[in-house]
Parts: C-alpha cells; sequence; structure tokens
C-alpha cells in the first residue's frame, strides 16, 4: 500500500480543506484554520536543464497507480491514473500521496486555488453565452455531462537565451504608374493608372530573443490545442510547493518528460522568433527563408495550475472545458453554427459587393 499523507483538524479530527483564497487549510466541520507557511517562489531560480537532461531518467514518465487503504473506512482503492492527491471514493477523506523523488520530479511551485466552484460555474455560463456563430439553442440544451472538478495540473515553465541566425527577403513598396484599358462613355480607352508593386531586396543577419517561463502542458488530460490559454498565469503570484495546498482538490503527476516539455516550449518560443526576424527585416513585407537558432542557458520548473475542467453535452457530442482557477477565464471546445458563418459570409460578400457597384458607378 502506497502511504499517503491526510490532513486532520486537531479540534474535532475532521478534515481539513484548502481554503480558497486565504492560503490556509479550514475544517470542514468546525471552521478551525490551519494558515499554510508558505513563501513566494523566486522565479529567477530554475532547475539547469542540459545537467537535468544528463542526470535523471524522467524522459519517459510512466504511468503511476497508488493503491491506499483509507484510515477512515478501512477501504482498500486505486488512485486515477497519474494522480496523487485525491478522495476516498468510499467515505470522500482527502489524501496526497507525496511525490516519489525517485520516478518523478517534485513541483517546485504552485499557483493555489483564487476562484471558487460557484464562480467557475458562472464564468463558464458567460463564456457559453457569449459564443459567436454557436448554435442558437445551445444555451437552452447544453447540459452538463460531468460535474466539474477542481485540479492541479502539471506545468513546465522554460527560461532560455536564443542566437537565431536567419536568411530571407525585404519587400518595399514602390508606386508606378501602368496603362490600362478603361470604358468611358461606352468608349475603350487608355488612361494611366497608378499601382504598388513590390521591390524585393535578400536580407541575413543574428538576432537575440531571451525567454522567462514559457509555460507548456505538463500532461495529456486536456487537448494540446488548450495550450495558448493554459499558458496565462500570475508568475508572481507562485508558492512554493507545499502539499496542503492539495487538499480537497485532484492533483495529476506530469506526464510529458523533460525534453518533450522543452520540445513543446521551442515551439512557442519559435513564434516569437519568427516575429523579432521580421521586425528585423524590416520593409513593408517579409520573406524568411531559413532560421537556425542556438539555445543556451537553458532552465526550467515544474508548476502545478489550478484548474476547473468538466464537460458539457450538445447535439450527442461531448464538449471539453476549463476555468482557469486563478483568474476565472473560462476555455472550451464549442459546436459551430454552418448556418450562422454562411449567413455573416453572404453579408459581407453583398456589403462589398455594394460598395464596388457604388465605386465603379
Amino acid at each position: 500500500m502506497t502511504p499517503y499523507k491526510h490532513f486532520k483538524c486537531n479540534q474535532c479530527g475532521s478534515d481539513l480543506d484548502y481554503a480558497i483564497g486565504m492560503h490556509s487549510l479550514k475544517c470542514i466541520s468546525c471552521g478551525q484554520v490551519d494558515p499554510i507557511e508558505a513563501s513566494q517562489l523566486d522565479m529567477y531560480l530554475a532547475h539547469d536543464y542540459k545537467q537535468a537532461v544528463s542526470a535523471i531518467n524522467y524522459f519517459d514518465p510512466k504511468s503511476i497507480r497508488h493503491e491506499l487503504k483509507c484510515d477512515n473506512c478501512g477501504a482498500n482503492f486505486m488512485l486515477p491514473e497519474n494522480v496523487h492527491a485525491e478522495e476516498c471514493p468510499y467515505c470522500d477523506m482527502n489524501v496526497v500521496v507525496p511525490v516519489d523523488q525517485n520516478r518523478q520530479l517534485a513541483p517546485d511551485g504552485i499557483f493555489p486555488f483564487e476562484i471558487h466552484q460557484h464562480v467557475a460555474e458562472d464564468s463558464f455560463k458567460k463564456w457559453l453565452n457569449g459564443l459567436w456563430f454557436a448554435p442558437s439553442a445551445l444555451k437552452k440544451k447544453a447540459m452538463q455531462a460531468q460535474p466539474i472538478i477542481g485540479s492541479y495540473m502539471p506545468l513546465w515553465a522554460f527560461d532560455a537565451q536564443v542566437d537565431s541566425d536567419y536568411s530571407g527577403e525585404r519587400g518595399d513598396n514602390y508606386t508606378t504608374t501602368v496603362r490600362v484599358p478603361t470604358k468611358v462613355n461606352g468608349k475603350t480607352v487608355m488612361q494611366n493608372r497608378t499601382v504598388v508593386k513590390i521591390r524585393w531586396r535578400h536580407r541575413s543577419g543574428r538576432v537575440f530573443n531571451q525567454f522567462d517561463d514559457v509555460v507548456v502542458l505538463g500532461c495529456y488530460t486536456l487537448p494540446a490545442k488548450f495550450q495558448n490559454f493554459l499558458s496565462q498565469w500570475n508568475m508572481r503570484e507562485t508558492k512554493t510547493y507545499n502539499e496542503k495546498y492539495l487538499s480537497g482538490f485532484r492533483s495529476e503527476l506530469y506526464q510529458t518528460s523533460l525534453p518533450e516539455g522543452f520540445k513543446n516550449a521551442k515551439q512557442v518560443m519559435d513564434r516569437h522568433i519568427r516575429q523579432s526576424v521580421r521586425r528585423d527585416i524590416g520593409g513593408d513585407h517579409q520573406r524568411i527563408h531559413q532560421i537556425n537558432s542556438s539555445y543556451h542557458a537553458v532552465g526550467f520548473k515544474l508548476l502545478l495550475a489550478p484548474m476547473w475542467i468538466s464537460a458539457f453535452n450538445y447535439n450527442k457530442k461531448t464538449y471539453r472545458y476549463v476555468i482557469n482557477g486563478q483568474n476565472g477565464k473560462a476555455h472550451g471546445e464549442r459546436p459551430w453554427s454552418i448556418y450562422k458563418i454562411v449567413g455573416a459570409v453572404l453579408l459581407v460578400a453583398t456589403i462589398v459587393g455594394s460598395i464596388i457597384a457604388v465605386a465603379n458607378h
């Protein structure tokens, strides 16, 4: 059986849950408060990536299942795969399994929950009501398919200094006059018309970018297309990791390896590198032919982030959604109304056609 921690009230013996927004544990029965001693995580400190990769065998994390014996009701049960904090399915007692550092890296920091469940549910409703081009019946017929679950998800946060050599082309607009046939009073005549053309010239150079805390998801529970949304965190609110923050919530172990996490982070960095290359090329237009980047001083941290996760059903399909447990913002999969999209396209085409007709007239 896997050893675990359970936080009990010293006065009445009931469960202590993390009190959202209070940075304390609070007894579910008598209300006794137990402050959590957790300091602000120094975000300028990071583990050396190269040293970690050469020294540890976390390249391919194995699936982990914990079997526990509940001290409250005596039942034996298995935690879901890659979960290390949850409730006993028979008596709802909170359990937290310490991270086995012989098998996984321990989290460096945590964003504690700041948003209560009822606030998260209201945020979801507002998000649902504000969806553009959604079916008209969505608000009435969408039904919650799963209970909303407060869960801590693992994130990798990477720092890096990047030198990028590039080659490409710079395009500068210039105007010239051309002779074109034009209808005048029913007759075709040649008239001068000013047109804009592009003059292309070869460009090459080097740009430097420094990245701090590029965040990527460290598990497969949520789809990769949520990545941009799941990278939006107030890093200044990160606390040093303390297991007490997990009491009353689910928490997952990371499933993406450290090298895989860095590979995903480099994809995020690449978008910014390309923007800096375009700025360096200058001009009105840019063509990028090749970029070769060298990464230096790569560091990383492992963080746990709070999310309210659930799904809703509509038209026999299930759509997942998540609410950021720090700021209350919602994001998710959603249905689209083909009729509304087609109608909007036709409306725009009609307006553009009318403008062109007036201009020609």
